[in-house]
């Protein structure tokens, strides 16, 4: 067996069992994950400069937020998902926008057509992320600009702080899931500078927005993993079921010792760049 063939079937793997994770969690994701993610959409494409007649493309559109509004801006929206599952909860949520079940990494659109693109939240969800990047400065016309958000590391993330310490504590990061892209890669603003600037982009910059959340009960953290999460709730869901039982105690005493609702802030790294003309 060649060394290429090794290294295909694990990523082939992650991209599997995430194309089922949200296949099996699109409806969910709206009422969870959905209020947190949803306050990106308008810093995004406030950094991609839509308007009125831009033709612009949403990659891993999810349920089509940032598709949406773009197109109530406006602007001629396309969004493409690899799940079907979000493609039709897209259409549902927006009728009148254009939704195509894609690969972000194999994008079926012509060089040089759209005007702006972003990715929320999806690169991390990629078995290629760098792919899915060459992709995006593909199929931009010259001057176009693309943006991108993940989220801050661990150390700036209280949730991420929070759940993956309980894990650390009382269960492995060690378990046996399919190899993977490293999650906060791109949480670096050194490594998103770099990957960007060797897929040809340029004029990059790299911010922070802040997202917020308030969970009203440990519970409801934990529903907001399983319901909408993919590879954090894999983490979870790997772990030997005495260590997961003190992983749920120790996140849902987290939020019930709070006298005041938990106000998690969720930082997200914003990146944009432009397509030289």
């Amino acid at each position: 067996m060649s060394d290429d063939t090794t290294k295909e079937k694990p990523t082939s793997a992650f991209k599997e069992l995430e194309l089922k994770g949200w296949n099996q969690k699109a409806r969910d994701y709206g009422d969870f994950a959905g209020q947190i993610t949803r306050q990106a959409v308008e810093p995004l494409l406030d950094a991609v400069e839509v308007t009125a007649g831009t033709v612009f493309l949403d990659i891993a559109t999810g349920p089509g937020y940032t598709a949406g509004a773009a197109q109530a801006r406006g602007a001629i929206a396309t969004g493409v998902d690899f799940s079907a599952a979000m493609i039709g909860e897209a259409s549902r949520n927006y009728p009148t926008a254009l939704f195509y079940e894609g690969d972000a990494q194999h994008l079926v659109f012509p060089s040089g057509f759209f005007d702006a693109a972003v990715c929320p939240f999806g690169l991390l969800h990629m078995a290629d992320p760098d792919k899915a990047i060459s992709e995006a400065w593909r199929i931009l016309k010259p001057g176009g600009k693309f943006a991108f958000t993940v989220w801050a590391a661990p150390e700036r993330h209280a949730f991420f702080d929070l759940v993956l310490g309980a894990i650390a504590r009382h269960g492995s990061m060690d378990v046996d899931l399919p190899q993977a892209p490293p999650f906060f890669r791109f949480s670096e603003p050194a490594e998103s500078q770099t990957t960007l600037e060797k897929a040809g982009f340029s004029d990059i910059e790299i911010s922070e927005v802040v997202l917020n959340w308030q969970p009203t009960s440990g519970q409801e953290l934990l529903d907001t993993i399983y319901k909408s999460t993919v590879r954090t709730a894999m983490l979870l869901e790997a772990q030997d079921p005495a260590a997961l039982e003190k992983i749920h105690s120790e996140i849902i005493a987290s939020v019930t010792a709070s006298k005041d609702p938990v106000n998690l802030p969720w930082p997200a790294l914003l990146a944009v760049a432009r397509k030289p003309a």
